[in-house]
């Protein structure tokens, strides 16, 4: 069951706490610093910024206008005043008997722009029935979900290869360690072998020999401190680093390891890993995301069916002079209503469209669920034969340890020759690394069932 992998995970992190403490230093400083999470963390901060812009759509936009306008010539419209009162007033004056009435009115001509006009108003629109709005919302908030699932995944992988490059970098120490250990060796065969010769008790090709093996140690030297400084680079540049910075190394395997049971009982672990992996994957949860936005897009391309209500008011003012006075002062109001009726099926069409999406996203979910339990169980499987990968290298180490004593003794004793005595010294150096190679190999094995089944907290802030 699940609890056996989380105790396998534990015999690593409970007796070497200071392991954890360094390395788990380390993740989170990554976690922090890494430039790739940095970029998924600022297209989070976009996604919902632009989500707080679609909920803004629901409140109303209020705005202030204002326009100051001088125009000249243009059309005028002709107002015959004249004509037309200069014949009334002149009869009643004669009925009058007077001149109290004027006769001399001149025709009118008023221009048709102003030429002094302002006006100065604030505006108000809320839409007060508009499902698109609403729609649009919901669909930003799903992409804002899966835009975090999204940088989740990439922090989980990050967690994983953090870990991987440490204990490859390891690797590359220890193996350094034992080639320098060896040397001592080589330089010590290289003393003997000369020495039996200038004794006349051996011919010149042992020192040949000797001399061959230290050539080929240097070679395997510099392919060590080649993949030595890659390893440190690469684990630099997860963490953001300098590439030359130090690591701080400590002892990162734990000789307690767990036995696996056998694989006749494989089936109760894995379904539980494979259960934990569906619940906390954030991959799943990105395309979850993906798939309730493509359901909100379903609805709305349907709200296109639906009426819009809007509220639109306007007070300001209005004049040839710039005053703000009371007879100046105007307001409307409207409520304006839309509703299409028909566009040439453009809407269904469009609906259409995003059922289809909304299908192909939730076929790329089932395929991805298969793929998640096929990670998981690869990992379970990998992490297996990593386990016994360390027995039979062990194994092998004590043999090879054993029989290169055995033939050192009888080297040391001009009873077996040269060439056995280094062969036997390759099959212990040989045995070490693989015990080395074995062991982080395991640690890696452990790291990436870590990310397949999600087992690692990355805390609140993911």
């Amino acid at each position: 069951m699940l609890y056996k992998i989380i105790l396998m995970l534990a015999f690593l992190y409970i007796p070497l706490f200071a392991r954890e403490s360094a390395l788990g230093l380390y993740v989170k400083e990554g976690l922090r610093n890494n430039l790739a999470l940095k970029q998924k963390g600022f297209s989070l901060r976009s996604q919902l910024a632009e989500l707080d812009e679609a909920k803004g759509m629901f409140l109303p936009s209020i705005s202030i206008n204002a326009r100051y306008t001088r125009a000249g010539g243009g059309r005028v419209f002709g107002f015959p005043v004249g004509d037309l009162m200069n014949p009334v007033y002149a009869t009643l004056n004669q009925l009058t008997n007077s001149s109290i009435f004027p006769t001399n009115l001149k025709n009118e001509v008023f221009p048709f722009f102003r030429t002094r006009e302002h006006e100065t108003k604030i505006s108000l629109v809320q839409p007060l029935f508009q499902m698109e709005i609403y729609y649009n919302k919901e669909i930003l908030s799903n992409l804002t979900q899966a835009q975090k699932a999204e940088r989740n995944a990439y922090a989980r992988q990050l967690v994983a290869d953090i870990k991987m490059a440490y204990y490859n970098y390891y690797k590359t120490v220890k193996i350094i360690e034992l080639l320098e250990k060896t040397e001592l060796l080589l330089d010590e065969n290289l003393r003997v072998s000369e020495s039996l010769v200038r004794n006349n008790k051996s011919t010149a090709e042992i020192v040949l020999r000797a001399r061959a093996e230290l050539n080929k140690l240097e070679q395997s030297k510099a392919e060590a401190a080649r993949d030595n400084s890659m390893a440190k680079a690469y684990f630099n540049f997860l963490l953001n680093k300098n590439q030359d910075d130090d690591i701080d190394i400590i002892q990162v395997f734990s000789q307690d390891i767990i036995q696996i049971d056998s694989i006749a009982d494989y089936k109760k672990n894995i379904s539980e890993a494979e259960a934990a992996a569906l619940t906390k994957r954030p991959e799943l949860s990105q395309l979850r995301s993906g798939i309730d936005a493509a359901g909100n897009n379903v609805s709305l391309s349907e709200a296109k069916y639906l009426p819009n209500v809007v509220l639109a008011a306007d007070y300001g003012f209005q004049g040839e002079n710039y005053d703000f006075k009371s007879e100046d002062d105007y307001w409307i109001a409207s409520v304006v209503f839309q509703w299409n009726l028909f566009n040439g099926g453009q809407d269904k069409a469009r609906t259409e469209k995003a059922l289809y999406q909304k299908e192909i996203l939730e076929a790329q979910y089932n395929e991805l669920v298969s793929r998640v339990k096929l990670q998981v169980r690869q990992a379970y499987y990998d992490l297996v034969v990593a386990e016994k990968s360390i027995r039979q290298a062990e194994g092998q180490l004590i043999l090879a340890n054993e029989t290169f004593n055995i033939i050192n003794k009888k080297y040391s004793e001009g009873m077996a020759p040269q060439i056995e005595y280094l062969d036997a010294q390759n099959e212990l150096i040989q045995a070490e690394i693989k015990v080395i190679i074995s062991k982080q190999d395991y640690n890696i094995k452990m790291a990436e069932m870590e990310k397949a089944a999600a087992l690692y907290n990355l805390g609140n802030e993911y």
